[in-house]
């Protein structure tokens, strides 16, 4: 009987993760993107570029874009919230936020997906969809490269000027491309998997 249960649960916990998904992709489907960014809005200032030699984003676009984040996922379920980290392109922590109620894991999760979109340069869904398979992961597991969707470089005006990765949220994937899509500008589309995946249609079906 306990048995039973355990799989009735698991079922309907699968079924309700794909219905958020599916629900979370229709809505960041529909976002009316900002005008692209500029480097004099987004990155940060001259002065402060000249003492750290790299040019990468500034805390209020870091926070402006965890906001829009935290918005978008209580957009498809009031109950829900985000743990979003925005890095710079040197690595360290420009801005993070974890909402009421998220576990030490989403901040870990959100942490090492713009880990990964930084130091790959590239989407954390197209480095899984490019190396998620068993045989390639381990190979790089050296690199350690978290390779689950939500991750993102921050691109503006061609040059990448942070990452932002987002964990516990309805949508993960979804709820990174919505933030960047308002406060950064147009994005490129979300990559499609390259596996079935185990929750909800096969590759290739509807999300």
């Amino acid at each position: 009987m306990r048995v039973l249960v355990a799989v009735a649960a698991s079922v309907l916990f699968a079924a309700d993760a794909w219905a958020q998904t599916a629900s979370a992709a229709a809505a960041a489907a529909s976002v009316r993107p900002a005008a692209p960014a500029t480097l004099a809005k987004a990155a940060i200032s001259p002065e402060a570029t000249k003492r750290s030699r790299v040019i990468e984003v500034n805390v209020e676009t870091a926070m402006q874009l965890i906001n829009e984040c935290v918005a978008f996922s209580r957009s498809l379920n009031p109950n829900a919230g985000a743990t979003v980290v925005v890095l710079g392109v040197s690595g360290n922590i420009v801005a993070s936020v974890r909402t009421d109620g998220q576990i030490p894991n989403n901040f870990d999760s959100a942490y090492n997906k713009a880990k990964t979109a930084l130091y790959m340069r590239q989407p954390s869904r197209v480095v899984s969809n490019r190396w998620g398979s068993p045989e390639p992961y381990l190979a790089r597991a050296p690199l350690d490269l978290y390779l689950v969707e939500g991750g993102y470089p921050i691109i503006v005006e061609d040059l990448m000027i942070g990452a932002i990765g987002v964990g516990g949220a309805a949508g993960d994937e979804e709820c990174g491309h919505v933030a960047l899509t308002k406060v950064i500008g147009p994005q490129p589309p979300i990559a499609a998997p390259a596996r079935p995946s185990t929750i909800g249609p096969a590759q290739g079906a509807p999300r």
